[in-house]
């Protein structure tokens, strides 16, 4: 399927254009009874993008029984009520993201475990984008979901001011992932995936833009 990066065997990025050069997306982990999802776009994306990706690969939407948000921006979570509709997935967020996000199932805090088709994440409370902004870590793959957790270049969405947002850059860091995956291709990245010191030269950039504020 257009649009699908195959991040891992079992994980996959969906990517939803909305204008050039601009995606926001959906990730997927395939399981082998469930799949979980982080994210879940805008009001179309779950029926336009995730069913006709869900089909491709030889799996029900029914297979889908978690969806964890990485925070309460619509490009997030709008798209939860299709998912629940669509799927009977439950929801999940940070418990700071409780006012923002409609209908959530389950409410989570920094440290806990959640699992999303057969992989265990750690939830990572990252403030700084909004209150209650969260990354997702694999310990076993040192493989972070960090949705718009890192912001690059665009100052303008470091919402809570620059020492919160500095200081969840430098819990990422810490955690020395060797995969990040973003939901947008920030800049200067300009990718959403990132390896090795790629990472680093991400976080670091993020952190040089914010002292300045």
């Amino acid at each position: 399927m257009q649009g699908v990066a195959q991040i891992e065997k079992d994980f996959y990025f969906i990517q939803q254009v909305t204008r050039p050069g601009w995606f926001c997306g959906i990730y997927v982990i395939t399981g082998a009874d469930s799949i979980g999802i982080v994210d879940s776009g805008f009001e179309n994306t779950p029926s336009e993008y995730l069913l006709p990706f869900l089909k491709e690969i030889g799996r029900a939407p029914t297979d889908v029984s978690m969806l964890f948000n990485t925070h309460g921006d619509g490009d997030h979570m709008l798209g939860n009520a299709a998912v629940k509709e669509l799927c009977g997935a439950k929801t999940a967020c940070h418990e700071d993201e409780a006012d923002a996000i409609e209908g959530i199932d389950m409410l989570v805090k920094d440290g806990d475990a959640i699992g999303l088709g057969d992989r265990t994440f750690t939830v990572v409370h990252c403030p700084g984008h909004r209150a209650g902004n969260c990354c997702l870590f694999d310990t076993s793959a040192s493989l972070l979901i960090a949705g718009d957790t890192i912001v690059g270049t665009q100052a303008e969405l470091i919402r809570l001011g620059k020492q919160p947002y500095i200081a969840s850059l430098k819990k990422i860091r810490a955690l020395h992932p060797v995969k990040v995956i973003m939901s947008h291709p920030f800049e200067p990245a300009g990718k959403n995936v990132l390896e090795g010191e790629e990472i680093a030269d991400m976080i670091e950039a993020s952190i040089e833009v914010a002292q300045k504020l």
